[in-house]
């Protein structure tokens, strides 16, 4: 919604009114909620002269962790807005504004060049009392001009204040009522236009992909113009220097270009550079082509090439290929660098305070570094040359209906499920990067991730289990509240003992069923699994189109409050799923990690040892008997057996 803002001079002249205040108590809230979601203020920018509210400004200085001012209105929310009836519902009457400087700024400059942000927020604070109107989320105010001589800035887009990580944007007050805190972030003439013209999301995408922060920077150009130096700068050791300094980590400092050298390295082998690039550093190519382990990029980058990596060195081929990987979010050459520091330490010592999440920055640099990175290159290099050839003809696809209304379902409630679609690819690389950074990134951020098939007969199996279905099936309707009463019921039960579940299912008939013993078993037989298998469609040859969703949960098996898929045919409910699991995760570390309609694979650390792999067995039989009756005709227990001793992926079907 498009708002049109004035400077002072323009402002209607209206007939005095009362000031408009917080109560004591109502005062006493907001001050609370600033200093926890925001932080603690010593100063305030105290109103003299309040025609309609007092507004005040806190002052939230910078500090370690947070390295910008945080400017809070405090008095703004004493005012109702003039919201539409039909938000009514939602509380969206009273507000605060926030806006964000850099730590350099000159606060207490009274020059225009430094009083603009201020005079922004006292503008803003009083434009839904003197038109009449409201602010909230997404909404935009056209200043007309530039804010001040030093910026070509000159319009302004609200969104969800920045607070810190686990605050509310929502202050509830004494009686109930709430008041949002909302940021401002200031716009080039060219960005409102593009706001107005598609929407507020649109911008901040664009805002993403061109690294525009909340932090007003007077300078900065607008995330519409054409691309310049540093749009095109792929990785600066510098930035990583700046980190290694400020967290003063006992590393020298050459290390901030040991990654970058990598792949500078592999790319110069693999013949990706730029022919100006080739002939101007002739030596250094020449060397790495010759004597590879024996040229350390390093000083290289350090010294002729300042630290930088820029898409300007390579060739086309080499520049298309950083896009999709050192630039893409999975796969993504800095998550596999941090994936690698993650096998190389251990989970314990790579979330250790030693290393203060920079773990990559301790791993040896020698050659074993370089092969393990160059071959995980190579792998991503073949998966991107593979999916773009089988691509190349067809157009993006869009998550179906059905994909849509299950990634509704997973967020309704109270739930913050951080949701990633796949569309089909013939090579599921990029599926399994996600997955496995989203795995590295799990524990420590308290979620599981969980690959799911969406199709009609989940959705009709999800919906019925937790009592939430409305209406056809085909509509995509459904109980949102009834879907958040079933999670909250579900994770407060106590469970049953999964063991004995298991014991209770198993066939009395077991031992003359096809339980063979393994030493009757030919191990060129074998399977060895370390991929999963359930998300392919062997008819296209590509994986189905999938969902990426970390559920927040605290343990694997309470994802099946999320997802209960099971209940019909011999797949056990969701009681007993989330039993069994514990308990395979207890016993084994087993983890939920990829769902169809009828399929279920797990996770585990590390294959079965060879003395609990029959009894193992016994127990998937139990859990799951048509892996066995209606598995291969020589499948019996005794092989699932030998499988289970080489392999770190579950898998189970249900008819």
């Amino acid at each position: 919604m498009k708002k049109i803002g004035r400077n002072d001079s323009a402002h209607k002249k209206k007939a005095p009114m009362p000031t408009e205040v917080y109560t004591e108590e109502e005062l006493d809230a907001v001050e609370r909620h600033i200093e926890t979601n925001f932080g603690t203020y010593a100063n305030v920018f105290h109103e003299i002269v309040s025609p309609d509210i007092h507004l005040d400004i806190c002052i939230i200085e910078p500090t370690e962790e947070r390295s910008y001012y945080m400017l809070v209105t405090l008095g703004m929310g004493a005012h109702r807005m003039n919201v539409p009836a039909e938000l009514a519902e939602r509380k969206l009457e009273r507000a605060e504004l926030a806006i964000a400087l850099p730590r350099d700024w000159n606060i207490h400059e009274n020059a225009e060049e430094h009083y603009w942000p201020i005079r922004l927020l006292k503008t803003l604070a009083r434009l839904p009392i003197e038109d009449n109107t409201w602010l909230g989320w997404g909404h935009t105010i056209d200043g007309r001009s530039p804010y001040a001589k030093s910026t070509a800035l000159s319009a302004a887009l609200i969104v969800s204040g920045q607070v810190k990580k686990g605050g509310s944007n929502v202050c509830v007050l004494p009686d109930g009522d709430e008041v949002n805190f909302y940021q401002i972030i200031p716009l080039h003439k060219d960005e409102l236009k593009y706001k107005l013209e598609h929407n507020a999301d649109a911008l901040l995408d664009r805002f993403a992909e061109r690294h525009v922060r909340f932090v007003i920077d007077p300078q900065r150009r607008s995330a519409l113009a054409p691309e310049d130096f540093t749009d095109l700068v792929m990785d600066n050791a510098q930035w990583h220097l700046d980190t290694l300094r400020e967290k003063k980590l006992p590393v020298d400092e050459i290390t901030a270009y040991n990654h970058l050298a990598i792949y500078l390295r592999w790319c110069i082998e693999h013949e990706l550079m730029a022919d100006w690039f080739v002939r101007q550093y002739a030596a250094t190519i020449r060397a790495v082509q010759e004597h590879p382990a024996d040229t350390d990029l390093r000083p290289f980058l350090r010294d002729e090439l300042h630290g930088i990596l820029m898409h300007g060195f390579f060739g086309e081929e080499g520049t298309a290929f950083a896009e999709y990987y050192y630039d893409g979010d999975a796969p993504s050459f800095p998550s596999d660098i941090d994936n690698h520091a993650l096998a190389y330490f251990g989970a314990e010592q790579y979330f250790s305070e030693e290393f203060d999440d920079e773990a990559y920055l301790f791993v040896l640099f020698d050659e074993d570094y370089y092969a393990a990175m160059a071959a995980t290159i190579a792998q991503r290099w073949d998966a991107w040359k593979r999916n773009s050839a089988e691509r190349k003809e067809k157009e993006d696809e869009r998550p179906s209906d059905v994909a849509v209304a299950i990634m509704q379902y997973l967020n309704c409630g109270r739930a913050d499920c951080a949701l990633t679609y796949f569309p089909p690819m013939a090579d599921d690389d990029p599926i399994m990067a996600a997955y496995s950074y989203a795995v590295r990134r799990s524990v420590h951020d308290g979620y599981v991730p969980v690959l799911i098939v969406p199709s009609d007969t989940l959705w009709e199996i999800l919906t019925m289990n937790a009592g939430a279905e409305k209406g056809a099936f085909e509509d995509y309707d459904f109980d949102a509240e009834a879907v958040a009463q079933y999670r909250e019921k579900v994770l407060a039960q106590p469970l049953p003992d999964g063991k004995t579940i298991l014991t209770e299912r198993l066939p009395m008939s077991f031992e003359g069923s096809r339980a063979e013993d393994p030493d009757d078993v030919d191990a060129e037989e074998f399977r060895e699994t370390d991929h999963f298998i359930s998300y392919w469609d062997y008819e296209t040859q590509e994986t189905q189109p999938m969902i990426l969703a970390k559920i927040p949960v605290k343990n694997p098996w309470e994802v099946f409050a999320y997802l209960p898929f099971g209940g019909w045919n011999d797949c056990p409910d969701t009681t007993a799923l989330m039993a069994v699991s514990k308990y395979w995760n207890e016993q084994h570390g087993a983890v939920p990690a990829v769902l169809t309609y009828d399929t279920l694979e797990y996770s585990v650390p590390a294959p079965i040892a060879e003395e609990s792999a029959r009894e193992l067995a016994a127990e998937q039989y139990a859990f799951c008997a048509d892996i066995i009756e209606q598995g291969a005709p020589s499948m019996t227990v005794g092989k699932l057996a030998a499988d289970l001793k080489n392999s770190n992926i579950w898998y189970f079907w249900w008819d």
